[in-house]
């Protein structure tokens, strides 16, 4: 049996950091899904979601001796996949300014081949709403409720990725909720 396998995962990112590309290739199985839908949910597109969960594992293996343990390790590799995020989303928008909707292929599969037209239709521009009211929030609230609300990451660990205390993740997240709230108003009622 691979006694790679076998490690507890403190041994495994213990022997990873120590160089061992078998333990951090564990690392990597066991982490890939998670980073690559924290990834897409950012980018919108898998394409861009493969590659910069590639840059992300890359970045964590040049990192990775400097890691010191004081966060969860997957909380540290979520730091370094956001980072990656915004110097996509940076680089993209200086290429294009527009909002990015979801594509036609993730509404058709979020709503279903079934069901009544008029009430999918209705279901596409609220979907379509509120992707464009989350998209003006300001980045740091955009970044709070996207990590808590949708990465599902507790205050402190949206904390330690963002690099900011709890209490002002919490005054991100209800004043973005606020404004989506207001933004949304008329799709909702």
């Amino acid at each position: 049996m691979n006694q790679v396998l076998d490690l507890p995962a403190a041994a495994r990112l213990a022997r990873a950091r120590d160089g061992d590309q078998r333990a951090f290739g564990q690392l990597v199985e066991l982490h890939h899904p998670r980073v690559w839908r924290f990834l897409l949910r950012r980018v919108g597109n898998r394409h861009d979601a493969d590659e910069l969960t590639q840059e992300t594992f890359l970045a964590a293996w040049q990192r990775l001796p400097g890691f010191r343990g004081e966060a969860q390790f997957t909380t540290w590799l979520l730091g370094i996949a956001l980072n990656l995020a915004r110097n996509h989303h940076n680089r993209r928008q200086a290429q294009r300014r527009e909002v990015e909707l979801p594509d036609e292929a993730a509404l058709d599969a979020a709503l279903g081949a079934a069901g009544d037209p008029l009430g999918q239709l209705q279901l596409r521009g609220t979907l379509a709403a509120l992707e464009r009211a989350i998209a003006g929030l300001p980045e740091e609230m955009r970044e709070a409720l996207r990590l808590v609300r949708f990465d599902g990451l507790s205050l402190e660990q949206a904390g330690v990725v963002l690099g900011t205390p709890v209490g002002t993740i919490k005054s991100r997240l209800a004043r973005g909720r606020d404004r989506l709230s207001d933004e949304m108003r008329e799709y909702l009622s």
